[in-house]
């Protein structure tokens, strides 16, 4: 299973989210805290720069190459200081079935439309559902899809669901169509009979709003041997505050919810230590929602 970071908050240097911390994303390629496997097939990020050119729409990189042993991942990463960041490693299951090509890396973001999305996890039976999923596409993200995965319709469908994917939509807004979204897949699984265990643990980002899903469909429910790995990918975390940065030998935020104005939530904490990160609730999104000069997480239950 694949590995996820979002950043939502003052500007921080991408080194100290993607390398720095003794549990970063990049060192996830290779050890994970809560996964057994390898992370091989594909990096990718979209980070939002507010010195840069155009500073709402993000700078984009993704590659099949192995993040880790990425010069110009380390050489970017070293200069860019972004206000919001999503990040992906992915990780799929040792076969040779996969198709590792750069249209199917993290994270997903069509021309024009200021979201973007990451999954972490996998929807069984999704060759046999996949073309009952097309009605509910607009057609210009039908066409925009250029790889093979089931994250990649996932995004399109929610995009589908906002009434305008190409501003930067409430909270609310992507709340309900993430609801829709899951929905619409519930009601096909049913209908080609798929009843197994399946992650959809998803974060969105504009660089404005972030939410991030924990929610599996039909949890527990193995026909046949688990992939590789745990249980316990399945899980999200964030932590909030403020001062990103190396606190008492600790890459952390401070000063807790009553002064925080940023956020991080990821796949697993990017510290060994994880006193001051939450694990998100099974069946759940979390919404990073601005409230006056800080920022405060919900929980809003996903009852689909």
């Amino acid at each position: 299973m694949c590995r996820i970071l979002s950043y939502l908050g003052t500007p921080v240097l991408l080194d100290h989210l993607l390398y720095a911390p003794d549990s970063s994303l990049l060192s996830q390629i290779v050890n994970a805290q809560m996964l057994d496997m390898l992370n091989l097939a594909g990096f990718g990020m979209a980070a939002w720069d507010p010195a840069s050119h155009e500073p709402e729409s993000p700078f984009v990189y993704r590659t099949t190459q192995v993040g880790l042993f990425d010069r110009n991942v380390k050489l970017l990463a070293s200069k860019v200081a972004a206000h919001a960041l999503l990040a992906h490693i992915r990780g799929v299951a040792y076969n040779s079935t996969v198709q590792i090509n750069e249209q199917n890396v993290h994270p997903f973001k069509f021309d024009g439309v200021p979201l973007a999305m990451a999954h972490n996890g996998d929807l069984a039976g999704f060759r046999e559902m996949r073309f009952d999923l097309v009605p509910h596409l607009r057609p210009e993200f039908a066409r925009a899809i250029q790889g093979s995965t089931d994250s990649e319709w996932i995004y399109a469908l929610t995009l589908s669901e906002l009434a305008d994917p190409y501003r930067i939509a409430e909270p609310e807004e992507l709340l309900a169509a993430i609801r829709q979204t899951i929905g619409t897949i519930r009601k096909l699984r049913a209908k080609h009979g798929i009843a197994r265990s399946s992650s959809a643990n998803l974060i969105f980002c504009d660089g404005v709003n972030l939410v991030a899903v924990r929610y599996t469909f039909d949890f527990g429910r193995f026909e046949h041997r688990q992939l590789q790995g745990t249980t316990e990918f399945l899980s999200m975390w964030y932590t909030f505050g403020r001062d990103y940065g190396l606190h008492d030998d600790e890459w952390k935020l401070v000063g807790g919810a009553g002064s925080g104005d940023s956020m991080i939530v990821a796949s697993e904490p990017l510290t060994r230590d994880f006193s001051t990160w939450i694990e998100v609730p099974e069946y759940s999104a979390l919404v990073a929602r601005r409230d006056g000069t800080r920022r405060r997480a919900e929980i809003h239950a996903l009852e689909v």
